[in-house]
């Protein structure tokens, strides 16, 4: 029996009526519970390297297996006709753990010449929330919240976008960069979990520290900038 491991309790804890103070326990509960399945099967997997080592130091298990997810690159239409619209796109859950608070408030620092405009693809539960806070940091009519799409819009929405950005800070792979990476899409992501893993400084994209608004508008710029060619 084979086991894969795609599960953080840091995720989920956060949907609940939990009282901080008794978080950390409850995360330890909900790996220790996770741990005792685990020591039930021959094998273990996890999608990256990174996830594997985070899933052996919040157990006691060891040699998991790092395996990647994977997807069919030739559903994806990349376009390297020039742009012009510097279209920003994040496709994901819509929650906390996404910080898609950070995002939006990058692009609203961003030089207004620069015209850039925000799609983020995907539904949850802090849709109204993220809604307000475009209106209140004026970038509401440069933003569109599209909820879930089919998937059809959704590699349309890829094939139309400049930049994909992503600010989560608990990917353990994320699918959605594995896309916009086969979409031809450069990437602007948070230096934090498993995003490293997809992401190379110059080459395909670049890293933000995680959480940094001003760091992330940097990078975002730096793209949006760019000469043509200058990223692959």
């Amino acid at each position: 029996v084979v086991a894969t491991n795609h599960f953080m309790p840091e995720n989920l804890i956060q949907h609940t009526l939990l009282p901080k103070f008794l978080r950390k326990t409850a995360i330890r509960i909900a790996w220790n519970d996770a741990a005792k399945t685990y020591h039930l099967v021959e094998s273990i997997t996890t999608p990256t390297r990174k996830g594997a080592e985070f899933l052996e130091a919040a157990t006691d298990l060891t040699s998991v297996h790092a395996i990647s997810c994977g997807i069919n690159a030739n559903e994806y239409t990349p376009n390297f006709g020039k742009k012009t619209q510097n279209r920003i796109l994040f496709v994901g859950r819509v929650t906390g753990e996404k910080h898609i608070d950070v995002l939006i408030k990058a692009v609203a620092k961003l030089d207004p010449a620069l015209n850039a405009k925000l799609e983020i693809v995907g539904g949850g539960d802090l849709l109204n929330q993220l809604k307000k806070l475009a209106n209140d940091v004026g970038i509401g009519d440069r933003t569109t919240f599209t909820g879930y799409v089919s998937d059809s819009e959704l590699k349309a929405a890829y094939t139309n976008a400049d930049v994909f950005a992503i600010p989560g800070t608990a990917e353990l792979q994320s699918i959605a960069t594995m896309e916009a990476m086969s979409s031809g899409l450069p990437v602007v992501a948070a230096n934090a979990m498993a995003l490293p893993h997809l992401v190379h400084p110059g080459e395909n994209g670049y890293l933000f520290e995680p959480g940094d608004v001003d760091d992330l508008a940097a990078k975002l710029t730096t793209v949006l900038t760019a000469s043509e060619g200058e990223l692959s």
